[in-house]
This record gives C-alpha cells, sequence and structure tokens, in this order.
C-alpha cells in the first residue's frame, strides 16, 4: 500500500509538467493526426455543421463557442441529424464524435460559451489582467492528455490529504501549479489550489515542510518541462517527440530525488553552509593569488 501511494505521488507529481512541456504538445498533435479524424457519419456532420457552414471560433475555438460540443448541444444536434434513428444511434454517434474531439489539440469545453460572451470576457482578462486570448481559449479546453495528468494530479492529491503529509502536498500544489499555468490545464490548477490549501492547513496545525516542499515540487516540474521543450525544439518526428517525452520524465524523477535529499536535509538552503564551502574553496586556492 505505501508503494502504491508513492506512485500515485511520483506520477501526479510528473503527469503534468511531462504532458505539458513541448514534447507533450507534440504528442498530442499526434494523437490527433490519428484519432482525431475527418467526419465520416451524419452525426459528425450534424455536430460540427455550424462550424461547416459558419466557421464560427475558427479551428481553435469552435469547440469552445458554437455551442454544439458539450454533451447537451452534441446530442441534441446529433438528434436531428436523421429523422427515423433510434435512440441509442444517437447516443453513440454523439459519443463517437466527442471522443474524437477529446482527442484533438484544442479538446472538448469545460463550459460552453456564446462567441460574443468569450469576445467580451478574453477582452476584458486581456486588458485588465493581461492574460493572453488564447491562453483562456486554451484553458476553457481540455484534451485527453490534459485530463490524464489532471486525474492523476487530483488523484495524488487525495491521496496526500488522506496522509497529511505537507511536503508532498506542497510538491504538488507548486508541480502541478506551475505545469497547470503554463499549459492552461484548469484540473491541475484546481488540483494545485486544493494541495496548497490543504498544505498550509496542515502547517498551521503544527506540520513543516511547506516551503521545502514548494521549492522540490517547482524544481521537479520546471526541469521535466524544460527538458521536453529542448527536445522538441530539436524536431517533431515521432522519435523526438516519445524520446522527449520519455527524458523529461527520467529527468523529473532524478530532479526531485536530488532536491528531496538537498533540501529536506537543508544542505541546499542553509546559508552557512553555502559561507563555509565558498570560504574552504577560497582558501584552499588563496597560495594561487600570492605568486
Amino acid at each position: 500500500m505505501k508503494l502504491l501511494r508513492f506512485r500515485w505521488h511520483k506520477g501526479g507529481l510528473l503527469a503534468d509538467p511531462v504532458l505539458g512541456s513541448a514534447s507533450g504538445h507534440t504528442l498530442a498533435q499526434r494523437l490527433a493526426e490519428y484519432i482525431n479524424t475527418p467526419n465520416t457519419t451524419v452525426y459528425d456532420k450534424a455536430i460540427d455543421s455550424v462550424y461547416l457552414s459558419l466557421h464560427t471560433g475558427g479551428s481553435k475555438l469552435h469547440h469552445l463557442v458554437d455551442g454544439q460540443h458539450d454533451i447537451f448541444g452534441a446530442f441534441e444536434a446529433a438528434s436531428k441529424a436523421l429523422p427515423d434513428d433510434s435512440l441509442w444511434q444517437e447516443i453513440m454517434g454523439t459519443a463517437q464524435h466527442l471522443g474524437k474531439d477529446l482527442f484533438s489539440v484544442s479538446g472538448l469545453p469545460v463550459v460552453s460559451l456564446e462567441p460574443g460572451q468569450f469576445h467580451a470576457m478574453s477582452t476584458w482578462l486581456n486588458e485588465h489582467l493581461h492574460i493572453p486570448k488564447d491562453w483562456l481559449g486554451d484553458m476553457l479546453q481540455i484534451n485527453s492528455l490534459e485530463l490524464f495528468g489532471g486525474v492523476l494530479s487530483t488523484a495524488a492529491v487525495v491521496v496526500g490529504c488522506k496522509q497529511k503529509d505537507v511536503k508532498k502536498l506542497a510538491e504538488l500544489a507548486a508541480a502541478s501549479g506551475l505545469a497547470g499555468a503554463l499549459a492552461a490545464n484548469p484540473i491541475s490548477m484546481c488540483a494545485a489550489a486544493i494541495a496548497l490549501t490543504m498544505a498550509w492547513k496542515q502547517q498551521q496545525e503544527g506540520s513543516a515542510g511547506l516551503k521545502q516542499g514548494l521549492l522540490v515540487g517547482a524544481g521537479t516540474s520546471g526541469a521535466a518541462m524544460a527538458t521536453g521543450t529542448a527536445v522538441a525544439a530539436l524536431g517533431g518526428g515521432a522519435l523526438c517527440t516519445v524520446g522527449g517525452v520519455a527524458l523529461s520524465l527520467v529527468v523529473g524523477i532524478y530532479t526531485h530525488r536530488f532536491l528531496s535529499r538537498k533540501i529536506y536535509s537543508g544542505k541546499l538552503l542553509s546559508w552557512r553552509l553555502w559561507l563555509a564551502r565558498i570560504n574552504g574553496w577560497c582558501r584552499s586556492r588563496a597560495h594561487l593569488f600570492h605568486r
């Protein structure tokens, strides 16, 4: 059971940074090519009818603003596709189309909006909080990899809450919060907020390790995302994609191991220790300056 909890923590800690990196984005594009195939059924065409006729929202935002890509809107459109089909056929046609769209790069909407609503919201947030419109549009939609990473991080937070482990909760808060913000993953950001709240609450009750856990989580997340992004810059081929995801995972694991050992022991953050090391280094090389 302890090993299972450890794996939940590691999975939740690394899923968002790895899948939220540029290599993860390239993987999402690859999955879209194979799974999100062109419309072939009358239900596909009915659900995409608004976009096909008016191009509402464009390729990146039409799932969010055409009103026909949430469950209820998609089913309503599918139910009007044929006059003599069965309820089961309409349900399956809706599920098949939404399942394919979940594997698109943009994904499915968290909540459907009118075009005017999204324009007003994105404009206000951009003008007052400098939040890019593209980031907001991405945050309001979720694809299969974002869903997978968000579910893993949420499960890890649940396990951390049950254990009342401040360090693990703080690590998850920093890792999922950083990766979720950079990749615009709403599930991960919610999980991070819950983890941070619970970690702070446990610290108020006498537990320690909040600051150290935040540093470990942020460092692990940053290292994994930087690795995946660096490898993706080398090319978008299948080898670079798989290699980028795998290498960012390995770097994340070893970075977490290194930071945990150094930060929780106080060796990395102790200014007295660093001062002693600098002093020792200067003394060992003092003779070089007296020649």
